[in-house]
């Protein structure tokens, strides 16, 4: 098929280096498609300034229009990149029912209680689960993260038209791992990702309570609502064994991971979890919270433990007893076949039978 005429939708302009993971999927699906199709982004701002109800209040009543305009130009495919927006599936079949529409659902996490704190919070997921109710509603065919959340979806809302299509990790997180392990004495765990209240970054506080002492670093990367929290925890226990390094911007990221010995990523909740991948492709030991919701493809090689007491006793043998050599090699592997050129192809697949 010759190449398509596509607009991607997103609430926020798809750029590199935003720290929002589902920007990133949104630019790096961009660069991708345009290669072979013609592909236009319709958005409503450069940057996200708050990640509430006022500030989603705001993108919503500029994308909505901008929607309806692009609705009468006459794509071939529509494709919403987060469900967040996933209301402009209704806008542009109101306005033109000939193009087709597809909306990727990257999760579910609006519909989960206890993941979550604040009134405005709530009041974002409220509009956050409209949105995704439209999407499911008025799009021609729905594209999922994982499993995990395709099932999730039809568990809400019946059997939908859809497929799985994992996103990718960026190709410099395929170059060579280094042999030899930066000089500094003693053994580092590392975290990477928001601090956002389900992320759970507190149980990783606690292991490093638990192994207080020992020669056991933290070093934790990440920006959000918990971060004064974490703060105030670090400051009453004495850890002197963490560092809290702040934002990691996307040019750091390999030389990040590549400065840890183990990486912690304790989520109670991830429609996919790329830093986990991300870290495997680098060739670390991922331990995660058992009890989270991880997909069952992203989650495969990772060590789960059952409370910070559990993760702290892995973290402890990992150190004394290395990461074994053949799990690392598998990890490594399959973490490195998640790629965006192949998310891409699948992507584009399924464009063209929607197409006929």
């Amino acid at each position: 098929m010759a190449g398509l005429k596509i607009a991607m939708i997103n609430g926020i302009r798809p750029m590199k280096g935003s720290g929002d993971g589902i920007t990133e999927y949104a630019y790096n699906m961009y660069l991708q498609l345009r290669k072979r199709n013609s592909v236009d982004l319709v958005y409503a701002i450069d940057r996200a300034r708050k990640n509430d109800a006022l500030g989603l209040i705001k993108v919503n009543s500029v994308l909505a229009g901008g929607a309806r305009q692009a609705a009468r130009k006459g794509y071939d495919i529509f494709h919403i990149v987060n469900q967040e927006v996933g209301f402009a599936a209704r806008e542009i079949k109101r306005a033109n029912s000939d193009s087709k529409v597809v909306t990727t659902i990257h999760d579910m996490a609006r519909f989960q209680s206890g993941l979550n704190r604040g009134m405005l919070q709530k009041a974002y997921n409220s509009m956050v689960r409209r949105s995704i109710e439209d999407a499911v509603s008025y799009s021609d065919f729905l594209l999922f993260d994982s499993v995990q959340t395709r099932a999730e979806v039809k568990r809400r809302f019946g059997n939908v038209k859809g497929e799985v299509v994992n996103i990718g990790i960026e190709d410099r997180f395929f170059s060579r791992i280094p042999t030899k392990k930066r000089k500094e004495r003693g053994f580092v765990v590392g975290y990477l990702g928001s601090f956002a209240y389900h992320k759970n970054v507190m149980m990783l506080m606690k292991d490093a309570n638990l192994l207080k002492g020992s020669d056991i670093g933290f070093r934790i990367y990440g920006m959000g609502s918990e971060r004064k929290r974490i703060e105030e925890y670090v400051r009453s226990n004495g850890l002197s064994n963490v560092r809290l390094m702040g934002f990691a911007g996307e040019a750091d990221k390999v030389r990040i991971y590549d400065s840890f010995d183990a990486f912690v990523f304790p989520s109670m909740y991830e429609g996919f979890g790329l830093p986990i991948l991300e870290a495997q492709a680098r060739g670390l030991p991922v331990i995660i919270y058992k009890e989270g919701k991880i997909s069952e493809e992203v989650g495969r090689y990772c060590l789960k433990a059952e409370d910070d007491s559990h993760m702290a006793q892995i973290i402890g043998k990992i150190q004394q007893n290395g990461y074994d050599t053949g799990l690392c090699k598998k990890a490594t592997e399959y973490a490195r076949s998640f790629t965006w050129e192949k998310c891409a192809k699948e992507t584009s697949e399924i464009y063209e039978k929607l197409l006929g």
